[in-house]
């Protein structure tokens, strides 16, 4: 099941998956869980996708419904979101979406 730290995290994320019309991720975040290989490879290019969105949010001062910054939620919900990932079997997933990555 995935799980958060904090409240947040989980507004943080159905936010993002409105703003990005994001109808599966929302989905995803809903039941708690990924079905297959599928649903955890789109789950990881949802998060990167919505962590490209949340620095223009920032650098653009948009103002927003949480009171932490989108560095600090998004840093939360990578642990979550890869940490939920890897116990359910779907590193590879996780890792391949990341690798694809300009970090």
């Amino acid at each position: 099941m995935l799980t958060y730290k904090l409240e947040e995290e989980l507004l943080f994320a159905k936010y993002y998956a409105e703003k990005l019309h994001g109808e599966k991720a929302s989905l995803i975040f809903e039941k708690g869980f990924v079905n297959d290989a599928k649903e955890a490879s789109h789950l990881s290019q949802f998060f990167w996708k919505m962590v490209d969105t949340a620095i223009e949010d920032e650098k653009n001062k948009t103002l927003l419904p949480w009171a932490e910054s989108n560095q600090f939620l998004t840093e939360k919900l990578l642990q979550s979101i890869s940490g939920y990932l890897d116990r359910a079997g779907f590193e590879k997933e996780w890792g391949e979406v990341s690798d694809q990555q300009d970090i």
